[in-house]
């Protein structure tokens, strides 16, 4: 079943009662045998690894830790990647009125 809201189409021959009566027999997505989903197994589950809420994600102790302390060579690495060079120059440009 698709989510305008967050912007899942769905998948096609898999309407709300469909799925709900599919998800009932098997459990889980990855048990479903029906050869009208592995044509979009792939699809289906990136959707479901996008809908899923992580519980696992790293926290930090302090708001202190959350503070700005300027570009990481990790930014200038993704800057050059997506080819905006200028994104790592504002960045630093940033870091010097802290």
């Amino acid at each position: 079943v698709g989510d305008a809201a967050d912007g899942y189409p769905g998948i096609p021959g898999f309407g709300r009662k469909r799925a709900a009566a599919i998800l009932q027999r098997f459990g889980h997505i990855e048990e479903i045998t029906d050869s009208r989903l592995s044509d979009h197994l792939e699809l289906a589950l990136l959707f479901k690894k996008l809908a899923t809420l992580r519980v696992d994600a790293p926290l930090f102790a302090s708001v202190d830790e959350l503070r700005w302390r300027g570009p990481t060579a990790a930014f200038a690495k993704f800057a050059e990647r997506i080819e905006a060079p200028e994104l790592a120059a504002r960045a630093e440009r940033a870091s010097q009125r802290l």
